[in-house]
């Protein structure tokens, strides 16, 4: 029997309307993984931003749009209608600050001028103590940058990456070591970006106001590891005894300067593991759980990125 349009009309009305979210860096390793997330909510049309427009063979539930962070025009027109914007773009890992500084501070102001509802902005842990790294002080000036524009925010603030687009991790441990920098005794904090992905995706389509202009560390449940402590984990998990390697504290300082005339990435990433060293890059996830449900233990986050990597069946 077909449905009356009163009916149909009772039903749209009971029914939430899907929120506009834009994906900006989503063309990234990490972005990649907020849009397939994103793509499952029903609560979500996802526009995916990319200066060279929708790719081969792309989702057909994800919309495309052209922008470029450097380009405001482009911004305001990759906004239109949006009620939700999502970013993990950065640009320092292709050598270039621009996107983390300018690139954000146009991005922001068109959001602004969209008047979104939510800006959910990747950042990370203790940036406001870290001037001394260029990109983690950018994530910093974004974040007061947001603030004094007015736009409802949501900080997700991530620690230092399990897994990257190339795995160095688990390139060494297939080779049977563990890597590390510094010592076997200072921790910091670490996530899985499987599981960053679903914390931003969370922020974006959370329900309730009461996550609006909050700031969320994000992590393990069991805290901060050190180097030797998450070689011991690794080995545990894959049932391999590895041989651990690392490079000491002293050795990351003295490259500073000759690194800094020739690469401004490589200069970026000596300041990042010296800053490991203060003992401040450590996750407050007390409303991570508030907002994203209970964070995975060390072991649980390394046994699945094992799998992922292939190092377990």
């Amino acid at each position: 029997m077909a449905q009356s349009p009163q009916l149909a009309t009772v039903a749209d009305t009971l029914t939430p309307a899907r929120k506009k979210v834009l994906v900006v860096g989503a063309t990234g390793f990490l972005g990649a993984k907020i849009l397939h997330n994103l793509a499952l909510e029903k609560s979500a049309a996802v526009v995916a931003m990319s200066r060279k427009g929708a790719p081969s063979g792309g989702d057909a539930d994800i919309e495309w749009v052209r922008g470029d962070m450097m380009d405001p025009a482009s911004l305001d027109r990759a906004l239109e209608g949006v009620d939700v914007v999502v970013s993990s773009a950065n640009s320092y890992m292709k050598g270039s600050l621009d996107t983390d500084f300018q690139g954000n501070k146009n991005l922001i102001e068109a959001a602004a001028r969209a008047k979104v509802s939510r800006f959910v902005f990747l950042s990370i842990v203790s940036c406001e103590a870290a001037s001394a790294v260029p990109h983690f002080h950018a994530k910093n000036v974004a974040e007061d940058l947001i603030k004094k524009s007015g736009v409802p925010y949501v900080f997700v603030r991530a620690p230092s990456f399990l897994d990257q687009s190339t795995d160095f991790i688990a390139k060494a441990v297939k080779d049977g070591k563990f890597q590390g920098m510094g010592d076997k005794t200072t921790r910091w904090s670490y996530v899985l970006t499987d599981d960053l992905a679903s914390y931003l995706t969370k922020a974006a389509i959370y329900p309730g106001a009461e996550i609006v202009n909050q700031t969320i560390d994000v992590g393990w449940s069991d805290g901060p590891k050190n180097q030797q402590e998450l070689a011991d984990i690794i080995s545990d998990v894959i049932n391999k005894r590895l041989k651990i390697q690392i490079i000491p504290w002293w050795m990351i300082r003295v490259a500073a300067r000759p690194v800094k005339l020739f690469s401004e990435l490589g200069y970026d990433l000596i300041q990042m593991f010296l800053f490991f060293r203060t003992g401040l890059y450590v996750s407050d996830i007390s409303r991570h759980e508030d907002f994203f449900g209970p964070a995975p233990t060390a072991r649980d986050a390394i046994t699945r990125w094992a799998r992922n990597q292939q190092l377990i069946p």
